[in-house]
């Protein structure tokens, strides 16, 4: 059944850290041109659009300081920061580690009100449930397990972003569910009464102290996109061990795992091929640091593609938090933590995975 909180849930994900962005440079009809910055600045907004509405942070207010003052929300005519926050709030399964709302395809144009866009979402349930496994043991016995559900929601959105003092911010977002046929008719929706909660106080601005350029977005970016190739496939080559070592400094941390070696080590005994795929991670948020370093957080999820006619699952998810350093061979992974799926307001860490 198509639930409310559902659908509005999915209307306020984020696009995805790997979504496809316009190249459109030039000064056209439809408004300026946009800087790599500006592109790059807009996706960190929308990634963090994902991560604020799952958590409902600050009662809703980090969601809602990502919106103009006047920011609105269709269907349901929601508008203004204590309304946006209110929606934030709404439902039952939020948290600091609620992980849920998966967004990508995302398509940025110039526009005269600034930009527009265009995301996909979709939304997943998860139920993680990792049963021991000696550190040495192949994981190939746990693939196809079921521990999470593609729920029947899901669309995309048309955003408007304007730029404000504080940076680039939605001035309105709209979902439109995914329906087939060559004569789709929306079905209405009914606004439910939104929860009570204190009101937002100022704004809190974001991005704006980063020393990161163009090209460091754009490179820790790939880095991160390059997680799953090197785990599921070494690249194509069916080796994963180095290559998914090789995504880290020599002395980085996952969890209890530490060094080259040892991470090399967790690599291999993971599934793979060179043919195959697993982790996707998207929403991917990116932040400067003062010392000129990064930090960053993605969600995952880990889907086993069904073979010979065997259903496809959802094995696990959650959100990765990660420190980065550059380094003489390019941007790496100095530490990672992987925060299991789960409402509330604990987590169960999962230093190995």
């Amino acid at each position: 059944m198509r639930s409310w909180t559902g659908l509005m849930a999915l209307a306020l994900i984020t696009a995805a850290a790997t979504g496809v962005v316009s190249a459109q440079n030039t000064a056209t009809s439809q408004g300026s041109p946009l800087t790599a910055m500006d592109y790059i600045q807009i996706k960190q907004l929308a990634n963090r659009l994902l991560f604020a509405f799952d958590t409902a942070a600050a009662g809703g207010c980090e969601f809602a300081d990502l919106f103009t003052a006047d920011g609105e929300f269709q269907p349901g005519g929601i508008k203004g920061r204590d309304q946006l926050a209110a929606l934030a709030r709404l439902g039952d399964q939020k948290g600091a580690f609620n992980t849920r709302l998966y967004g990508m395809n995302h398509v940025i144009e110039p526009s005269p009100e600034g930009a527009r866009g265009k995301q996909y979402v979709a939304e997943i349930l998860h139920d993680n449930q990792i049963p021991p496994v000696p550190p040495e043991q192949s994981q190939w016995s746990l693939v196809g397990q079921k521990r999470g559900t593609m729920l029947p929601v899901g669309g995309h959105y048309e955003d408007i972003y304007v730029k404000t003092p504080d940076g680039w911010r939605i001035k309105r977002r709209e979902f439109v569910p995914s329906q087939g046929g060559p004569h789709p008719t929306a079905a209405p929706v009914k606004m439910p009464a939104l929860p009570a909660g204190p009101a937002c106080g100022p704004a809190k601005p974001f991005g704006k102290a980063s020393k990161l350029t163009a090209m460091d977005y754009l490179e820790i970016e790939k880095l991160i996109a390059s997680y799953g190739h090197a785990l599921d496939s070494g690249y194509g080559k069916g080796d994963n061990a180095e290559a998914y070592a090789g995504l880290y400094t020599r002395d980085a941390t996952f969890g209890a795992t530490k060094g080259h070696d040892a991470l090399a080590r967790l690599g291999f005994i993971q599934p793979h091929s060179a043919t195959y795929a697993r982790h996707y991670l998207t929403n991917h948020v990116i932040e400067g640091t003062a010392d000129g370093g990064a930090i960053g957080k993605e969600y995952l999820a880990v889907l086993d593609i069904g073979e010979d006619g065997a259903p496809s699952t959802v094995f696990l998810g959650g959100h990765y938090e990660d420190v980065y350093q550059k380094t003489p061979e390019g941007w790496r992974i100095k530490t990672r933590m992987l925060y299991l799926a789960k409402t509330g307001s604990d987590a169960k860490v999962v230093p190995n995975r």
